[in-house]
Order: C-alpha cells, then sequence, then structure tokens
C-alpha cells in the first residue's frame, strides 16, 4: 500500500510563494477580480508529440509602477526546471493598450529560482498577455516531483507552476479555462484542476493556489464519478484498470469530506507515465498528480491516493512563521497526511487489517533505522532536496507524533476526545477565514495535554526520537521490536546532487563495494531513493561509466542492524468482533 516516493510538493501550504520579494499591488476591490485563461495546443505530430502550447491571460483589477514585477513564473522549482526560460512571443497590453515588458532573472531562495516581467510604464486595469511555450519531448524522465510540462500520446500535461506567469499579490480571482481545441481533431478534451473542459469557478482562488494546479489536453482517458465533483485523467495506458482505481479514489474522497466536514466543488486526479519515477506525487489545489510506470499495481498506489488527497484538508500551516517556510513546517502538513492516509481508509473499509500494517511499518521502520533520526527541525530545510534520509523526517516523524499526541488526547479524556476534534477545530478555522497556524495548534494542544504537550512538541521538533505507546493505533495492534537494518547508499549522498554523478567517500564494508562500485565511478541513471528507505529488501540498479566501460553494478542499499519498533496483530484481539467494531466506531464519530 505504501507509495514508492514520497517527493514532497508542499505548494498547498505557501512554499511556492514563500519568498516573495516584489513591491507590485493590486488596486482595492470590494469583490473578488477575475482571471481569465485560453489554452491552446498545438497539433501532435505523428508519433504523438505536441510540440507547443499557446497561452493568453486577462487579470482584472491590476496596477503597478514601472519597472515593478507585473508577473513571476518559477524558473527552477524544488531543483526542478520550468518552461520559464522557453516562453516566446509573449506581448502584453492593459486598459492604456501595449505594454514593453522585460524579462529579469531573481536569484535562487529555499530552492525556488524566479524570472519576473516588468513594464517599460505603470501598468492599470485588466493585464492581458500572451505566448507560447515550446515542449522539448526528447527531455530525459526526472525522478523529481511532476511539475514540468511533457508531451506524450497525444497528450501534454503539467503544474501551471511551470508555465503560468502570475501576479505577485494575494487577491482571490474567480477563474475561467477556456480551451482551443481546434487542433487536435475529434474526440480532444482538456481538463485543469479546475474542472473538465471549460469551466467558470464559483470560488475565487489566490496566484498561489492557481500555481498549484494542473493541466492536461489532448487525448486523455477520463473518469468521472456518477455524483460530486470528483474526476480522474491520465495520459497514456496504465498497465491496470485505471477506472477501478479512480473509483476507488471517488470512494474515499466521499468518505474525507464527511470526515472532515467539508467537500470542495470539484476534485481531480492527473495521472501520468514516468519510467523512472513512478508512484511521485504532488498535491494541488483540489487535486493531486501522480507517476506510474509498466511495473504499477493499483495496490501500490491507493496509499499514494490515500495521501495526496488528504491535501485537500490537511495542508501546511497557513502562515509559516517558522523560519525556512513551508519546509520547516512540513512535519505539521505532510506528518498529518501520512497519520490518515493509512487510517481513514481503513476506517472507511477500503483498507484491510494487513494493507494498514505494511503501510505503517514501512513508516516506522524508515524512522527508527533512519541514521538522520535526531536531525532538528530547524535543520530541515537545508538538507530536505539534499539528502533523502533528511526528506523523509517531516512524513516519517511528523506521522508518529500525531499518532502519539492522538492516543495521549485519547487516553486523558478518557476516550471522548482525539485528534480528529482538534483536526477539525482547525480546518473549521480556516473556513471561517481564519488562520489555521502554529499558534492556533498550540493553543489546542495546551488546552488538551497542557504543558507536557508543548514540551513533548519542542523536544520532537529538537531531534527527539517519537515513540507512540502500544495501543496507539487501537486494540488491534500491538508494538514490537525487530531488528532491521539501516538505508546506506554505501557513498556519499552528495555525489548525487553533482553533473555528472560521480560516486565519492565509497564506504570499503558496504555493500555497494562489495557489489564493485568504485569512486571515481560516473552514475549514467536517476532514481527515486525515498522509496528505497522504506522497502528492507529492496535493490537499487546503477548503471555507470568506468572510464570507457559502462557496467551494471546491482546491490541492496543497507547498513548496520539495529533494534526497530514494529506494530503486529495483538494476539488477545485477533478474530474478536470489538476489534472491529472499534474501527467502525471510529468511522462513525
Amino acid at each position: 500500500m505504501r507509495r514508492l516516493a514520497l517527493l514532497a510538493s508542499l505548494t498547498a501550504g505557501g512554499v511556492l510563494l514563500a519568498t516573495s520579494t516584489s513591491t507590485f499591488a493590486l488596486a482595492a476591490t470590494g469583490t473578488p477580480g477575475h482571471f481569465g485563461i485560453t489554452l491552446t495546443p498545438a497539433k501532435p505530430d505523428v508519433s504523438g508529440v505536441i510540440p507547443s502550447i499557446d497561452v493568453s491571460v486577462a487579470i482584472s483589477d491590476v496596477q503597478a509602477e514601472a519597472g515593478e514585477t507585473v508577473v513571476r513564473l518559477p524558473s527552477s522549482l524544488h531543483t526542478v526546471v520550468t518552461s520559464a526560460r522557453d516562453i516566446t512571443a509573449l506581448s502584453a497590453s492593459d486598459d492604456a493598450g501595449p505594454l514593453g515588458i522585460k524579462a529579469v532573472d531573481l536569484p535562487e531562495s529555499n530552492s525556488i529560482a524566479y524570472r519576473t516581467w516588468v513594464a517599460d510604464r505603470p501598468v492599470n486595469g485588466t493585464l492581458r498577455f500572451s505566448y507560447r511555450v515550446p515542449v522539448d519531448a526528447t527531455q530525459p524522465p526526472i525522478a523529481k516531483p511532476q511539475y514540468e510540462l511533457r508531451t506524450s500520446d497525444a497528450t501534454i500535461s503539467g503544474s501551471a507552476s511551470s508555465f503560468l506567469p502570475l501576479p505577485d499579490d494575494a487577491t482571490p480571482r474567480h477563474v475561467n479555462v477556456r480551451w482551443d481545441l481546434s487542433a487536435l481533431g475529434d474526440g480532444a478534451l482538456g481538463v485543469s484542476s479546475f474542472g473538465i473542459g471549460n469551466v467558470e469557478t464559483k470560488e475565487a482562488f489566490k496566484p498561489e493556489q492557481m500555481f498549484s494546479t494542473y493541466i492536461m489536453a489532448g487525448k486523455p482517458g477520463l473518469y468521472k464519478a456518477e455524483q460530486g465533483g470528483f474526476f480522474g485523467a491520465w495520459q497514456g495506458e496504465p498497465p491496470f484498470p485505471a477506472t477501478g482505481l479512480m473509483q476507488w479514489a471517488a470512494n474515499l474522497q466521499e468518505f474525507y469530506g464527511r470526515f472532515f466536514n467539508y467537500m470542495p466543488e470539484t476534485f481531480g486526479v492527473f495521472m501520468r507515465p514516468n519510467p523512472v519515477n513512478p508512484g511521485s506525487g504532488i498535491g494541488l489545489t483540489h487535486s493531486f498528480a501522480f507517476t506510474y510506470n509498466h511495473t504499477s499495481e493499483p495496490g501500490g498506489l491507493r496509499g499514494l491516493l490515500a495521501h495526496e488527497m488528504l491535501h485537500a484538508w490537511v495542508r501546511s500551516f497557513d502562515n509559516q512563521d517558522y523560519e525556512g517556510g513551508g519546509l520547516a513546517a512540513s512535519w505539521f502538513g505532510e506528518g498529518l497526511a501520512v497519520h490518515y492516509q493509512r487510517l481513514l481508509p481503513y476506517r472507511a473499509g477500503l483498507m484491510s487489517q494487513a494493507e494498514f500494517l505494511e503501510d505503517l511499518n514501512q513508516t516506522a521502520g524508515r524512522y527508527y533505522t533512519n541514521a538522520m533520526i535526531g536531525t532538528p527541525n530547524a535543520d530541515i530545510p537545508a538538507g530536505f532536496w539534499r539528502d533523502t534520509r533528511v526528506r523523509v523526517l517531516p512524513y516519517d516523524r511528523g506521522s508518529l507524533y500525531f499518532a502519539k499526541v492522538d492516543a495521549d488526547i485519547r487516553a486523558r479524556s478518557h476516550g471522548k476526545r482525539s485528534l480528529d476534534d482538534l483536526v477539525r477545530t482547525m480546518l473549521a478555522t480556516r473556513l471561517r477565514g481564519e488562520p489555521m497556524d502554529q499558534a492556533l495548534w498550540l493553543r489546542l494542544l495546551r488546552a488538551e495535554l497542557g504543558e507536557s504537550g508543548i514540551r513533548e512538541l519542542d523536544a520532537m521538533l529538537a531531534g527527539g526520537t517519537v515513540l507512540p505507546p502500544s495501543d496507539a493505533f487501537g486494540p488491534c495492534f500491538r508494538r514490537v521490536t525487530k531488528p532491521l537494518r539501516r538505508f546506506d547508499l554505501g557513498f556519499d549522498p552528495a555525489s548525487l546532487l553533482q553533473a555528472p554523478k560521480i560516486v565519492r567517500g565509497l564506504k570499503t564494508n558496504s555493500e555497494a563495494a562489495a557489489a564493485g562500485l568504485r569512486d571515481g565511478d560516473v552514475i549514467l541513471n536517476t532514481f527515486s531513493q525515498d522509496g528505497l528507505q522504506a522497502n528492507q529488501t529492496a535493490y537499487l540498479t546503477l548503471n555507470i561509466r568506468r572510464g570507457d566501460e559502462e557496467l551494471t553494478i546491482r546491490y541492496q542499499p543497507r547498513g548496520e542492524t539495529v533494534d526497530a519498533y514494529q506494530w503486529e496483530l495483538n494476539p488477545a484481539s485477533v478474530g474478536k468482533a470489538e476489534c472491529r467494531a472499534s474501527v467502525q466506531q471510529e468511522a462513525a464519530r
């Protein structure tokens, strides 16, 4: 059930816009403005490649002084190169007529670099601009978040954060999406995070929410729930019945809506192929996107679906008041998502006991064997994209922290309250338009657990090991200790951050060295490490170049054996009616 990779996209928590430096301003308006976009994919060639997409945008109520940023787009986003520097034929105007604008590149900050566009005169009224984005079908697949535009199978897909310049403000606007699919032939379809086909939203969206949306156009597969606003679209031909997987996701999404007391007007799932990094997902506004390859199976993707769909409700703090922004606060949004990705499907009857345990134990095994387990939370942003062992800590540590908080609240309240009550209160606060921030969490935590709850939070953030009680997951399960091996590449992980990737710091007694890897070998392939850490039996295959020779090295990326906590079925409860009854009772709460 566990997804193969946990590449984080924290856009829903505001990470994409966390480094704003522009003085751009919007005219004061009493009601939400208007954002209109028309998307025109080019005709696909005989191999099914759509070579470009034309974009036209109209944004109401814009004001900016000469020389100020009008719109901006990440040029590099969490190591992913976008289409910002590929945009051509850009022209712009406002209510006073044509605008002269030029591109200005800003230095990278917090793993994001921006290309901005500035005007040669004051901007006023409705800003209109159009441009073309070429798409390179020959670019190699990447083991990174799937933001970039991709084309295959007469379809194009990608995140708005990779191709759509947007204003640097927090003003909500109603969105109008229009598709011109005339070049794609009969049966062509355009889908976005806002819905299927041409869409005008009832809800107003801020630019940071619009950055965090997805498009797919051409000849994608499509699923639409008979009731509600759930839909799914996929590029290519998955090696499994995609409709069945989407039906499972629709049922779970409906359960989420009942549990959290809120259902988005629409919710979309986007799926596209990636041969080197299947199972990588990114949470988006009212949607999410993930990848598959020829080996993918529905059972292995349901955990990914469960996790990413939660981000429609469980996101990071509204105000990133941690130094380091969203990555430093990711223990909250991602930790909650991992906690609930197994718990809620289990309560809904959409996950078996065995699947629940598999998901839980992969998280616990990866956490308790992590050589970087003591990394303070303040050091997470610096290491997040540099070391996979640091990158997974907010997910794993946060998940087990919330399991312990849940158990502590239940114990103190004699079963009358739980973590669920705090999370629902926080989401209700956000829906009222009030900040769902760190201060709110501290107030709620202190009210339930007193100062001991605050001390345990501080200890977790300082890198202290989190240990939920044996019965933290109910009477069906108990905690045990098992010998597990640490994840260990066998060489310096920084070797993978270089171009080319040259092996440095090879450990002489490692599995890598025993398999024949040497210092100075050049690694030619890409691979996801996050999923490898959670799988004790997984092998890593490296394609390397050594001088004029190309070799394949295969080994288990494991090191020393340590005692790690796991959970198993409790013999005292197995088969008893009260075991399942407790789950059903929680589902009805």
